[in-house]
């Protein structure tokens, strides 16, 4: 089991990019970057399905980042932020297939300096079950979520997030052990962006995570391999 303290914003943006630097800071004046593939499974319409999201990670400044397919199709990846450190893109609800993904080579393209770099990310799909919801309670006075799900027996991991009707993450919890069944949703269990309000209507996600097996505590950040999703809807309201 990966043993980690902390989780960032997901999916999976926040995984990133500190852990990169920290396991690249040997020699800073050297680029290097890593491309990450993960298959995100989910139920739609009552059916799972699945999709890849491609990540390119760095420890300096990229000016673009891609990834190459066979028979010359490319796929350019947006950036993650001001600095430019990372680049991704995250599927939406029309890329998910109920086939799941084979184990296959990916090849990221990126420019730093105007000089290309590249790597090759080897994708092993590893299923994992998705998790199920068994209840979601809330507390107003705390401004508190609680939530309860069967344990998924694959997963190495969990995380937490309530995000509200625009699909914005307003709560992204800390890592989650794997043995944990419950979670509550409070000050001091994970990080805020904003305050939840009476009467408004949000999603509750389960993640279950599995890792690519040579991950380790100093970058499991650019290591994963399967996220499976669990969701459901609740009212803050007691």
């Amino acid at each position: 089991m990966i043993n980690i303290q902390k989780i960032g914003k997901l999916v999976l943006l926040a995984f990133i990019v500190t852990g990169f630097w920290a396991c690249n800071d040997d020699d800073p004046e050297t680029f290097n970057f890593t491309g990450e593939v993960v298959t995100l499974k989910r139920t739609i319409d009552g059916e799972e399905k699945f999709a890849l999201s491609y990540y390119a990670y760095g420890n300096m400044r990229m000016d673009s980042a891609s990834v190459d397919f066979p028979g010359d199709s490319m796929l350019v990846l947006s950036s993650g932020g001001a600095q430019k450190l990372t680049y991704y893109y995250e599927p939406s609800i029309e890329d998910y297939s109920s086939s799941a993904p084979e184990s296959e080579n990916y090849d990221f393209l990126v420019v730093n300096n105007n000089l290309e770099y590249t790597t090759t990310e080897n994708h092993v799909f590893t299923d994992v079950d998705i998790p199920t919801i068994d209840s979601v309670g809330v507390t107003t006075s705390s401004e508190s979520v609680y939530i309860e799900w069967s344990n998924s027996e694959d997963a190495q991991n969990y995380v937490v997030r309530i995000l509200n009707e625009d699909n914005e993450v307003v709560f992204n919890s800390y890592i989650v052990s794997e043995d944990a069944d419950s979670f509550t949703a409070e000050q001091g269990s994970g990080s805020w962006d904003t305050s939840l309000e009476t009467g408004e209507t949000y999603t509750i996600e389960v993640q279950a995570i599995v890792f690519e097996d040579n991950a380790t505590n100093a970058d499991y950040f650019y290591q994963i391999e399967t996220i499976a999703f669990a969701s459901a809807e609740f009212i803050f309201e007691d």
